[in-house]
């Protein structure tokens, strides 16, 4: 009764802990006047209730620090002074993921915590040797530093480390040297390993002298340089690792065959990504993996037609840049859990199997180049979950895929580079679509209003098609176009700008824009509304029917780089504004009707004469044409109004030939209506006529006679 008294009415934690989280938390940049500061100083005496602060239950002292991602957007590192942490002599975890750690203050003084068992630094930026003491301390089972910048040799501390380490996580790191497996032998806990991803790290498992005492059941060693000094083959001692779970070797360049034996040995994720293996698929094995990558190495063959025995748990299949040829099996269309494929770059032929897309919880397909045949995707397929849909450079016909109009949580659809014909109808508004690639086909219609809703795209090819009339005006309803709202992909992104085809992919994927129009038959003027878009970086409407001047609102595009208006029937001045868009780096009017002078600036001196040929009445630097006085540059006069709408009246041929055969009407009946109605003007003027002849008569004969 005494101790649930205690526990009850227990006044908070100690005075001495309570001082050292104020001053941690203060540390991390939160004042009097900050949000957390008031959601904390609600319980400003009882620091067991603040968030991220863990105590224990009996005695109330501090044994579990859990700060998540708390400085995560925030623009200045942070420098803990890990001294303060030693205060809390009961910490059993602590775990600062994810706080833009730059590096520590007394980062051994952690060490004198004997009952710490979790050290969680994972996902920042720390730049800095490990202490070798944080490998020793007596009570530790786990030291996640993964995803940092620490430096420094491996060597020492793993060969110090705690009997009772269960987990170790290195990855992604800077950490260099020399690593004999051997090390790690004596570690008969040990769970977890994970020293992928240290490019400069080295690591040799093929030492004949030790044997392991560790059944692992997570080990990641992927681009670290494996066994290169013993031929790059796969470490032996797994073949007797039978509680293997997780096995990454990607990026190692280890040769040999198919490891097949390794769908025995593990049991729920294999990747063998970017290696230098051959052989074929297996034919006649069945395993319980969840996720398969042997993208990226040299298997050839067939995939096998009863894929589904093989792999009846598959919920991840990447066989992605390999040259496996052939149909993709039926097979596949029949596994129940496959949310994710991946069967890029091969040799394949033939349809997609229908039972791949219907009713399937697919959130990532990809098929692209490849040489598959047919639709592209089933007339009733249904996939409501997918967000990735990658199926360029193929032979696909028929029309755009309208059973996409099912998928509303799309993000990326590129069907580039098929046979596609058709129109693009019937498509719902997928607000989530941040990138629509159809260039390539021989698509026709409309460019779809649709667009204007889809407030989250960032780039819009239909180049290369068939589509007509006119742009739509609405298209600066986008808020990515219009404002600072990247969306972001892990997907890489085929887009090309400045005349180049660029591979998108990470933070540059959230900062370019881009839309490309060109080579269709798109006609009239070119919407003054797409000045609007501030944030469009490339704008590609070159080869089509576009008619009019440039938009004096295309000044307003403060970042776009690469301005593309060749090959159409745009007449008028280039305006001078657009000389004074500093990010411009490409621009090309080519081949229009555009006349006076092209604007003098620093940027503009930039551009070849190529970017400015094929325009008759265009002259000025880079031109060989030399501007005359009577040319319209950049002086300052402006045109009369009066005078440029009776221009751009008269330019029309229509109404020009009408104004002719009118004018000439009313003349003719004007003169021949008056001698029809009166016989008085009739006589009138056939005696004066007469008189004339008369006279011409006398002059003939008697002035030049003589």
């Amino acid at each position: 009764m005494i101790t649930c008294c205690n526990i009850g009415f227990n006044h908070g934690c100690m005075d001495e802990e309570r001082t050292a989280l104020q001053e941690i938390t203060e540390s991390m940049g939160y004042g009097h006047d900050s949000y957390e500061y008031s959601y904390r100083s609600r319980f400003f005496d009882d620091c067991c209730r603040w968030e991220g602060v863990h105590c224990s239950p009996t005695n109330s002292q501090v044994i579990g620090i859990y700060f998540y991602f708390i400085k995560k957007d925030s623009e200045e590192q942070w420098f803990p002074d890990m001294s303060l942490f030693s205060k809390l002599k009961q910490l059993q975890e602590l775990q600062l993921v994810g706080n833009n750690i730059g590096g520590l203050d007394n980062p051994e003084a952690i060490c004198e915590l004997a009952n710490l068992q979790r050290l969680d630094l994972s996902i920042n930026s720390i730049e800095e040797e490990v202490p070798p003491c944080w490998g020793n301390m007596p009570s530790l089972r786990t030291l996640d530093l993964s995803k940092n910048e620490f430096r420094g040799k491996l060597t020492s501390i793993l060969a110090n480390i705690s009997k009772n380490i269960e987990v170790i996580d290195f990855s992604h790191n800077l950490f260099k040297g020399f690593v004999p497996f051997s090390i790690l032998a004596n570690l008969s806990n040990l769970k977890h390993l994970g020293l992928s991803y240290n490019y400069h790290l080295e690591v040799e498992t093929e030492d004949p002298i030790w044997h392991l005492s560790f059944q692992v059941q997570h080990l990641l060693l992927a681009d670290c340089n494996l066994n290169h000094q013993s031929g790059k083959g796969i470490p032996r001692f797994l073949s007797t690792q039978y509680n293997l779970q997780t096995l990454d070797l990607s990026s190692n360049s280890l040769v040999g065959n198919f490891p097949t034996w390794l769908f025995q040995n593990v049991s729920s994720v294999l990747s063998l990504r970017s290696n230098c293996f051959v052989g074929q698929f297996p034919e006649q094995l069945q395993s319980t993996l969840s996720t398969l990558d042997i993208s990226d190495n040299r298997f050839d063959g067939h995939l096998p037609l009863h894929f589904d025995l093989i792999l009846p748990q598959l919920f991840e299949f990447n066989a992605s840049s390999n040259q496996f040829s052939g149909n993709i099996p039926l097979s596949v269309g029949e596994l129940k859990h496959l949310e994710r494929v991946d069967l890029s770059n091969n040799r394949l032929s033939g349809p997609v199997p229908g039972g791949l897309t219907q009713n399937s919880p697919l959130w990532y397909l990809n098929l692209s180049n490849n040489s598959l045949e047919g639709e592209p995707l089933a007339i009733n397929c249904n996939m409501p979950k997918l967000h990735w849909l990658l199926l360029h450079n193929n032979h696909f016909v028929g029309e755009f895929p309208a059973c996409l109009s099912n998928s509303l949580s799309l993000r990326l659809i590129d069907v580039r580079h098929n046979d596609l014909s058709g129109t693009i109808s019937s498509l719902s508004v997928l607000m989530q679509l941040g990138a629509f690639l159809v260039g390539g086909n021989q698509i026709s219609g409309h460019l779809p209003k649709e667009l204007c809703e889809m407030q989250k795209l960032q780039f819009l090819d239909f180049s290369n098609n068939r589509f007509s009339g006119n742009i739509p005006p609405c298209l600066h309803k986008s808020l990515v176009w219009k404002n600072k709202i990247q969306a972001n992909s892990w997907v890489p992104i085929d887009f090309t700008t400045k005349g180049i085809s660029r591979l998108y992919q990470g933070i540059p994927v959230t900062l370019m824009t881009g839309i490309d129009f060109s080579v269709n038959t798109l006609v009239g003027a070119i919407p003054q509304a797409i000045g609007e878009l501030s944030e469009l970086h490339s704008l590609n409407l070159s080869n089509n029917h576009l008619t009019g001047h440039i938009p004096t609102s295309f000044k307003e595009l403060n970042n776009l780089e690469s301005l593309d208006l060749s090959h159409n029937n745009l007449t008028g001045h280039i305006p001078p504004e657009i000389s004074q868009m500093s990010t411009l780096s490409r621009f090309s009017v080519a081949f229009n009707n555009l006349r006076g002078s092209i604007p003098s600036s620093t940027q503009f001196s930039t551009f070849s004469e190529s970017d400015f040929e094929g325009n008759p009445e265009l002259c000025g630097e880079p031109l060989q044409r030399k501007c005359s006085g009577n040319d319209d540059d950049d002086d300052g006069r402006k045109e009369n109004p009066s005078e440029k709408a009776e221009e751009r009246v008269f330019d029309k041929p229509l109404i020009f030939f009408s104004f002719v055969f009118i004018s000439y009407s009313l003349g003719f009946w004007g003169f021949l209506a008056p001698l029809y109605i009166s016989a008085k003007w009739r006589r009138k003027y056939f005696a004066t006529i007469d008189g004339w002849i008369e006279h011409l008569f006398y002059i003939m004969y008697f002035k030049l006679g003589t």
